[in-house]
């Protein structure tokens, strides 16, 4: 019951009488996933999780990762590596672990939003930028998969990509909203393929190397 449940540190100060409506969001929704059946939780791991990764335990991980995954998180966690050393799925794994926890968490492959914030320049669309990017802003937990992959070590982003990463960092990080990145790219080589306020952002967050040869084989 409802009563029973013991509001987190957020929530605390407030009255504590039971009423969904006197607790915070996060609160609420880990009261409605504990109470769902295991296919509708299964459904919410979905909306997030690629079906490839459904399966994806933190304790699978190795011990430095889980350690890292079940501290707070401020600014974020860069996960970095060749393709195929499990990035994604230790992405995965934490994923679960804050929809469990009744957090909203959003992920996005980085070229195709870029694609899809492109697609707004086309009149014939009733989207806008701030439709596509808005959600990404506010949401509690932001995955961010394969960030300046399309671009080889030393080439340049756009323009449009600076803008854009820029924003999403600048926001999340104002508002205390963590952001989780994997890449294939080393902070340095971030710091150059977008620019020295990028590299300068990453370095505030928590910094792993993948360094497991490639499970794809």
């Amino acid at each position: 019951m409802v009563k029973q449940y013991k509001p987190c540190e957020r929530c605390q100060k407030r009255p504590a009488d039971g009423l969904l409506g006197r607790i915070c969001h996060v609160c609420q929704r880990k009261i409605a996933f504990d109470g769902m059946p295991l296919e509708q939780k299964e459904l919410e791991y979905k909306a997030v999780v690629p079906k490839r990764f459904l399966a994806a335990k933190i304790s699978d991980l190795k011990i430095s990762l889980q350690e890292a995954f079940v501290k707070e998180i401020e600014a974020g966690i860069l996960l970095w590596g060749l393709p195929g050393s499990g990035k994604t799925y230790a992405m995965s794994a934490l994923a679960k672990k804050y929809i469990a926890e009744g957090f909203i968490a959003k992920r996005v492959h980085y070229e195709m939003l870029c694609i899809r914030l492109r697609s707004t320049f086309n009149n014939k669309t009733d989207s806008t930028e701030l439709s596509i990017i808005e959600p990404l802003l506010t949401c509690d937990k932001l995955f961010i998969e394969d960030l300046g992959v399309t671009k080889s070590v030393g080439v340049k982003e756009t323009d449009f990509s600076l803008r854009t990463f820029l924003v999403l960092l600048d926001i999340r990080m104002e508002h205390l909203r963590p952001t989780f990145i994997t890449t294939n790219k080393s902070i340095e080589n971030l710091g150059i393929s977008f620019d020295e306020r990028i590299k300068d952002r990453l370095r505030t967050f928590e910094i792993f190397q993948m360094k497991d040869k490639s499970r794809r084989k």
